[in-house]
């Protein structure tokens, strides 16, 4: 008989499904976020989550509409012994199909300035992530075209990445709506 979230080892061994992908992504402008706490979550949530985000007066995280099964996000420890430096990278790639003006546009306003961000995005298990938490997250590339056959993609890959001291921090669901 499997148990379920059981401690195995020190970990939490969860009898989940673990699909991969990403199914929602939200963002702002790092100067909307007043203020966010931590701290250990209570059950159902284990360990430190991002239990509140405060936003300046009017400010809200946006939604980026994607088709499934596209866009991702890696996070990726950057340790370096000889200097005692650590620190995680982490990159959002978001897949935005069929160029036209409205998404041309939306990248100029994503790009000017070399904008300071934030992102939300939500994983294929339900769970909420935040990138860019101290120092923010920047376009760090876009690319696209029209592809060459018919059924070659026809859009813009956007490229955000964060450098962060800690790695992202699941953020409790249930404060997520009221910052849209």
């Amino acid at each position: 008989m499997a148990i379920c979230n059981a401690l195995i080892n020190g970990l939490d061994k969860s009898c989940s499904n673990n699909a991969g992908g990403v199914n929602k992504i939200y963002i702002t402008d790092f100067e909307n976020v007043a203020s966010f706490t931590t701290g250990a979550a209570t059950s159902p949530l284990i360990g430190d989550w991002i239990s509140t985000i405060t936003m300046a007066a009017s400010a809200v995280f946006y939604e980026i509409k994607t088709n499934k099964n596209v866009c991702n996000f890696t996070e990726d420890a950057a340790i370096d012994m000889t200097n005692g430096t650590t620190f995680f990278n982490q990159v959002v790639n978001i897949i935005l199909s069929r160029r036209e003006t409205t998404k041309r546009d939306f990248i100029e306003k994503l790009t000017a300035g070399q904008k300071q961000l934030c992102l939300i995005v939500l994983d294929s298990n339900g769970n909420y992530w935040y990138f860019g938490q101290v120092e923010g997250a920047y376009v760090t590339a876009i690319s696209g075209g029209s592809g060459t056959g018919k059924s070659d993609a026809n859009g813009y890959t956007i490229t955000l990445t964060a450098m962060e001291a800690d790695q992202a921090y699941q953020v409790d669901p249930t404060i997520v709506a009221g910052l849209l």
